[in-house]
């Protein structure tokens, strides 16, 4: 069975990912040293790659203002087969782009780091869960 929970970390990054979930659940949470950020489904981007899936997810708050600052962060998850019950150590490359834009210039940085974690399968809630 395919892997479809994930966790990575570096240093003060830390990502949780689990593919499949219902849209109305967070798939995917970013911390940081100063930071918290849950996406849902329909926040997150996956790209087929032949380096595996390319998962990706903008970490500015919208809406950003024109000219403003935008942050993105991605990471590569390869296709791996796990028993449930079992893990698998991962690791894998993460990508972060803060991109501004002036009158006539864009300007962007890119940051990258190793990530290092554990893949899984999982089995993942069909509804979002009553809330008492």
């Amino acid at each position: 069975m395919s892997a479809n929970s994930f966790v990575l970390k570096h240093h003060q990054i830390e990502v949780e990912y689990t593919i499949g979930m219902t849209p109305e659940i967070p798939a995917l949470v970013y911390k940081n040293a100063s930071d918290v950020k849950s996406f849902k489904v329909n926040e997150i981007t996956t790209d087929e790659t032949a380096l595996g899936s390319l998962v990706s997810v903008s970490l500015t708050t919208l809406p950003i203002e024109p000219g403003g600052p935008n942050e993105s962060f991605g990471f590569f998850l390869p296709d791996l087969d796990v028993l449930p019950g079992q893990t698998q150590t991962v690791t894998t490359a993460g990508v972060t782009v803060r991109t501004s834009t002036g009158t006539e210039v864009r300007t962007s940085s890119w940051s990258s780091v190793e990530l290092h974690g554990i893949a899984k399968t999982v089995a993942v809630p069909l509804e979002q869960p009553a809330i008492p």
